[in-house]
């Protein structure tokens, strides 16, 4: 078995998902799912809080893979969006290519780990603001350390 160095855990990623559960419930926000992924984009854990909806599995999981795809969060990505909108054409073609995947919304953060990025995570369920909340106590309360830009 190939094992890359800077792999996250399934038991750092149940972690991860638990203490973001954890704190939309302490913080009353609506059902969330949390989508933790290595830095392949492979899906390391998935967990839906009871009442969440439909697609938020997808959406979660999206987010998680644009940070791994574009080496920003998620939140970043959209700043960068809002900043330079002559790059809507650009991103409407990286969505096609990216089969929908691309979410530039709040909720997607680099996990790392000793200074090295293992991984990502994505949270749907509530505001996009809220999600991103939830991923950096999530993160932080698991022993690890977030980042907006995969080079930080």
């Amino acid at each position: 078995m190939i094992i890359n160095p800077g792999e996250i855990s399934l038991e750092e990623s149940l972690k991860i998902c638990h203490e973001s559960i954890k704190k939309a419930r302490a913080e009353g926000f609506m059902p969330i799912t949390v989508t933790v992924v290595d830095v392949a984009g492979v899906i390391r854990a998935t967990l839906a809080e009871d009442g969440s909806g439909l697609t938020r599995a997808d959406v979660a999981y999206a987010k998680a893979w644009s940070c791994i795809a574009a080496g920003f969060s998620t939140s970043t990505l959209r700043d960068i969006i809002e900043e330079q909108p002559r790059l809507d054409k650009a991103i409407n073609g990286m969505q096609i290519m990216a089969n929908g995947k691309l979410i530039p919304t709040p909720g997607g953060l680099i996990i790392q780990k000793d200074g090295k990025n293992i991984g990502a995570v994505g949270i749907s369920g509530d505001r996009s603001d809220e999600d991103e909340i939830c991923a950096i106590a999530g993160i932080e309360d698991a022993g690890f350390t977030y980042s907006h830009s995969a080079t930080k």
